[in-house]
């Protein structure tokens, strides 16, 4: 199905929408992961010290979304470019020059997603057909944000690099 080019008629405008709505969706992901975490946590502390026996499986809960929110924090982080940057040298080249580091970068951290989506597939094969020990759930589950979370940095990096940075509308920069 094809998706119809928004008004202005760029192709930068339909691929920065489209990973707006993503980076949207990542988002509301993270928070409700975070929430689901100190849920797991706040019962774990307080069946312990309350109650003076915990659960099982609250940390193992709380680790699987923690993993998961803060692979996916880092997708939506290099979206919005708020990774950590040197950028004093930057600053002093000519405009040219920095669009030109500003992609090669981008292509940097594109490369790395890529690298970590292509070793998480490896680390999901391997792993396939564990289960975690409290839960019982196939632990690949976990290790599923590996290769989600790279294919994702890969994605956002390319848009970067490829059709350059969206303004916080998700319209293409100036």
């Amino acid at each position: 199905m094809e998706q119809a080019i928004p008004a202005g008629g760029s192709v930068a405008a339909l691929v920065h929408d489209i990973c707006g709505h993503v980076e949207r969706v990542v988002r509301v992901i993270v928070v409700a992961l975070a929430v689901a975490m100190l849920a797991s946590l706040t019962l774990q502390v307080v069946m312990r010290y309350v109650f003076g026996k915990s659960p099982s499986w609250s940390e193992e809960l709380a680790l699987a979304c923690f993993s998961w929110s803060m692979l996916l924090a880092i997708a939506a982080g290099v979206r919005g470019a708020i990774h950590v940057r040197m950028d004093l040298l930057v600053d002093h080249l000519p405009a040219r020059l920095q669009l030109v580091l500003d992609k090669l970068v981008s292509l940097a951290i594109a490369g790395t997603g890529a690298f970590i989506a292509w070793s998480g597939v490896h680390y999901v094969q391997d792993t396939a057909g564990a289960t975690s020990a409290a839960i019982g759930y196939p632990i690949t589950y976990l290790y599923l944000c590996a290769p989600v979370c790279g294919v994702l940095i890969t994605v956002f990096a390319l848009e970067r690099a490829l059709v350059g940075a969206a303004t916080p509308t998700g319209q293409p920069a100036a």
